[in-house]
């Protein structure tokens, strides 16, 4: 048995061996074993490491890369040819007018005449501008409370309609009408319900002598946000039920039975049964919600147009009045760019939850 070899020591296998002149005859057997660094090929000497008397050279292989087979590039062309159609539309639909508009961004741009590079003039402006600065915060009220209010209505219809009773089938399906309806036509049948002289609200109102007086509901500071929220609601909250409404028929009743022989009531059975089974569900739904509601333009531009006196103003509408309204695309494109990080922002942190595991 041969010695251990130090670390830097190594074993070579070649192809074959070359004996250089010299009689390895009635010499000790090989003792270590080591490469010259002179040499690309690896040396064994039959003495010791510091005496190369007699050699033996082995030529170490090559260790080349080592070709794919025919099936495997088949595979590997195969699968470029299906992505092929995914990244032409990523790259010409999404990632091309993205970095389009931002540096549409970066230009004073009116629409009919060239652009001049202005830098970060147009967001120094937007920060500057108490119309733009308004619209922020309406923005963020907008979508925080309709996301709020749908959430809460939207569990709530969900826990009835997920109680077993006689036409259930039917509720279900006349609940998710308001889903189904067009946006454009929500928002004009709404806008004739709100109508100060012809409008279904106030003739109600004064028909059974609830007031007196014709109530501005869309002209009046006071409530024309709160009717436009009302509104997004009305026509958001089924999509929450329904998507509540599956994770709950999903969850195992016998969760529910051991809990009632371990003695919980119904209140604790929602809070350590229900909501933890639906917490994905729950993050999913509100991460869709929110991009929906805080991108979209309909609601606010058919019912009040930003007024009265920008207290509905929100970006989307901001950014349409500006590019397309004022002509200033440049402009346009900036108001649209501030809000698009809060967005960004909001899927992370919801992603990143949605993806840790559960025990933490």
């Amino acid at each position: 048995m041969s010695p251990a070899r130090e670390p830097h020591e190594s074993r070579a296998v070649g192809d074959w061996i070359q004996v250089l002149p010299g009689d390895l005859a009635g010499r000790r057997a090989l003792t270590s074993l080591t490469a010259r660094p002179d040499n690309p090929r690896v040396a064994i000497s039959t003495g010791p490491r510091e005496a190369y008397r007699d050699d033996v050279l082995v030529r170490a292989p090559v260790l080349g890369r080592r070709r794919r087979s025919a099936a495997a590039r088949h595979e590997s062309y195969l699968a470029w040819s299906l992505l092929s159609p995914t990244l032409l539309v990523i790259l010409f639909l999404v990632a091309y007018p993205f970095f389009s508009a931002i540096y549409l961004s970066l230009q004073d741009k009116m629409v009919g005449a060239p652009g001049r590079f202005v830098g970060l003039d147009n967001y120094v402006s937007l920060f500057r501008d108490e119309v733009f600065l308004r619209t922020a915060w309406n923005s963020v009220v907008y979508t925080a409370v309709a996301v709020a209010l749908k959430f809460v209505l939207g569990l709530t219809m969900a826990l009835i309609l997920d109680q077993p009773r006689r036409f259930n089938n039917v509720f279900r399906t006349l609940l998710f009408v308001p889903w189904a309806v067009p946006v454009v036509i929500v928002a004009l049948n709404w806008r004739w319900i709100f109508d100060d002289l012809s409008g279904f609200l106030n003739n109600f109102l004064i028909t059974f002598h609830l007031t007196s007086d014709i109530i501005s509901w869309l002209a009046d500071p006071r409530l024309a946000m709160a009717c436009v929220i009302a509104v997004v609601v009305w026509s958001g909250t089924p999509f929450y039920s329904m998507t509540f409404l599956a994770g709950l028929q999903a969850i195992p009743k016998e969760l529910y039975e051991a809990a009632e022989i371990d003695g919980a009531s119904t209140i604790q059975q929602f809070f350590f049964v229900t909501i933890p089974r639906l917490k994905t569900i729950f993050l999913t739904t509100v991460m869709l919600s929110t991009i929906w509601t805080a991108t979209n333009l309909q609601f606010v531009l058919i019912l009040t147009r930003g007024g009265p006196g920008s207290r509905t103003e929100i970006f989307p509408h901001l950014a349409y009045t500006t590019a397309l309204g004022a002509r200033r695309l440049g402009m346009g494109a900036a108001v649209s760019l501030v809000f698009f990080p809060l967005l960004v922002v909001l899927i992370v942190l919801l992603t990143r939850r949605m993806l840790r595991p559960a025990d933490e």
